[in-house]
């Protein structure tokens, strides 16, 4: 929040208080408008957020139990991937930062503002924007991943014990494919195609192609 002057989207200009005080009346509005949740709705809210969780720990012990119980490489490389991509999703978490510049308002101050001003457009996207985080996420996971597949496949790594292969696929499964992403990909390359970012056209074929 070290930010001056801001260029809000009703085109007002105001300093660094008024941002606190557009926050603190948006928070009290969100609050006011926000439905009570009855004790079984919030029951059953909890245990749907818990189920991926429930899902991702049975896999892993089945996976575990496979390694262990019936000495199977392919499933010492799946729980060596389970626990490998949230390294890989954390750092493309960390790169997704390079994509968007900081916005000093929120989501929901940004819509308040919509409705206090309703005619009056918002200001154009910068004109030159690339997901530059995407992007070196995307590069680096190929990157590693086609590094481990031309290493696997050399002659002269036929020696090595399966317990290196394993540690060698899971790196390249779990590590770089929770690094790597394509639906964010797909929608950023949708996004630049659609005019949001003149000129579309060159901007989502270019992104496209590298």
């Amino acid at each position: 929040w070290n930010i001056p002057h801001y260029r809000a989207e009703d085109g007002e200009e105001f300093e660094e208080g008024d941002v606190e005080r557009e926050k603190e009346e948006a928070n009290r509005e969100e609050k006011e408008l926000r439905p009570t949740m009855q004790p079984t709705a919030y029951g059953m809210s909890s245990a749907i957020h818990a189920l991926p969780t429930i899902l991702s720990l049975v896999l892993l012990s089945l996976y575990l139990l496979g390694d262990l119980h019936w000495n199977i490489p392919h499933y010492r490389a799946l729980w060596m991937a389970s626990l490998l991509s949230p390294l890989g999703t954390y750092c493309r978490w960390k790169l997704s930062k390079f994509n968007h510049a900081p916005n000093p308002l929120s989501r929901c101050q940004r819509q308040r503002r919509r409705r206090r001003h309703p005619q009056t457009p918002p200001p154009p996207p910068p004109p030159r924007w690339f997901p530059l985080g995407t992007f070196l996420a995307n590069l680096s996971g190929s990157i590693v991943s086609a590094a481990i597949a031309a290493l696997l496949t050399s002659p002269s790594f036929s020696s090595h014990p399966s317990s290196t292969t394993a540690v060698l696929r899971a790196l390249s499964l779990g590590f770089a494919g929770g690094l790597s992403t394509v639906s964010t990909f797909a929608s950023e390359v949708v996004a630049l195609s659609e005019g949001h970012y003149p000129p579309h056209e060159m901007n989502a074929f270019g992104y496209w192609i590298m």
